[in-house]
């Protein structure tokens, strides 16, 4: 999978243009903050209509701007987004109405220095990870989960509810629904599962990291929510007001020889565990999809020590030899493992691009 070029009007701090881009190695040049990061951010929304950091999208638009668009092309497909408030999704000219019927047309994968809090940090970033990786793989499981969030908000309220007027009659109907769409996200989560801790494992030992797994950690026995599981808990849950069990209170838990790495491991095996997952989600496109995914690396490398650092970029300047897949890596300066017949130069200043 190949990205021909990019349009962007009103993105972040990024002056509009149209860039043209190498079949295989495009180097993004630039000072820190001068919009490297944006201009990968531009690319990864073309595909997603979504931000890997920013929550918000109206965070995306451009001070005294008063929308965004974003336009990709791969010599096959072409995908739009146009934001102002309200979201526009365009795949070859016809409007989609759903996000599951826009993800997959482009996809991409993205490392980033940033990438080391899905050790570090809360359930909910490594959730969002997952998710959007089986979304990658299974479109249609965007739709099931913006259907379970739904429901499990409005379970929520009538949660609340319940301890106002004691009524709990609507509670087995929102048990019902949440119960089913709960199942449909356990069933994918469960396929998937598997072949990322065996993926990631492969590529941390490259990495010189031994016995990484990755492991689903289920509030629900088996990973499949029950009737009697959410009666259980359902005098907790009153107290509470909020629903205690199922996918969105699951988490991913990450160990090297047994020991959780967040509080065993350094901060260079951090890194390199969160780069096995990323190389493991691009591999896992691929053998889905047999297209290799659009790798975006922000300053990924930059913080590893000088083996690791060799390995992973031994690891890049390998794909860029057979011509396996386009790689967009933004840096300070031009990295030493490249020839200069194998990339194209995008230099970035003050959000300005210039390619050269």
């Amino acid at each position: 999978m190949v990205l021909a070029n990019i349009e962007y009007q009103g993105f972040r701090n990024l002056k509009d243009a149209s860039v043209e881009f190498n079949h295989s190695m495009n180097l993004v040049i630039g000072a820190n903050a001068a919009g490297k990061t944006n201009f990968l951010e531009a690319i990864f929304f073309s595909a997603f209509a979504s931000s890997f950091r920013a929550h918000e999208d109206r965070n995306l638009i451009r001070f005294n701007d008063n929308y965004i668009r974003v336009k990709a092309s791969t010599s096959e497909k072409t995908g739009s987004v146009f934001y102002n408030g309200d979201k526009q999704l365009t795949l070859d000219g016809l409007v989609k109405q759903r996000l599951s019927d826009y993800v997959g047309w482009l996809l991409v994968t993205i490392l980033s220095l940033e990438d080391i809090w899905l050790v570090r940090s809360a359930p909910s970033n490594r959730r969002a990870f997952l998710d959007w990786l089986v979304a990658k793989l299974t479109p249609m499981y965007l739709h099931d989960l913006s259907e379970y969030r739904k429901i499990l908000r409005q379970r929520n309220r009538a949660l609340q509810m319940v301890r106002e007027n004691g009524d709990e009659n609507l509670l087995d109907v929102y048990d019902e629904q949440l119960i089913n769409l709960a199942n449909k996200i356990y069933m994918e989560r469960s396929k998937t599962m598997p072949e990322l801790s065996a993926t990631v494992n492969r590529v941390a030992d490259e990495l010189g990291l031994k016995l990484l797994a990755v492991d689903y950690i289920s509030t629900c026995p088996s990973m499949t929510l029950t009737g009697e599981a959410l009666r259980k808990n359902r005098h907790c849950e009153i107290l509470w007001g909020e629903t205690t069990i199922g996918p969105h209170r699951d988490d991913i838990a990450f160990t090297l020889n047994g020991k959780a790495l967040k509080y065993f491991a350094s901060e260079g095996e951090e890194r390199s565990a969160v780069i096995a997952l990323k190389l493991a989600e691009a591999e896992m496109l691929y053998a889905r999809t047999h297209q290799q995914p659009v790798l975006l690396l922000d300053e990924v490398a930059a913080e590893l020590d000088e083996n690791r650092k060799r390995i992973f970029l031994n690891l890049i300047s390998e794909l860029i030899r057979r011509d396996q897949g386009q790689v967009f890596y933004a840096s300070t300066r031009i990295p030493d493992f490249l020839e200069p017949s194998h990339y194209q130069t995008i230099n970035v200043r003050d959000g300005e691009i210039e390619v050269s």
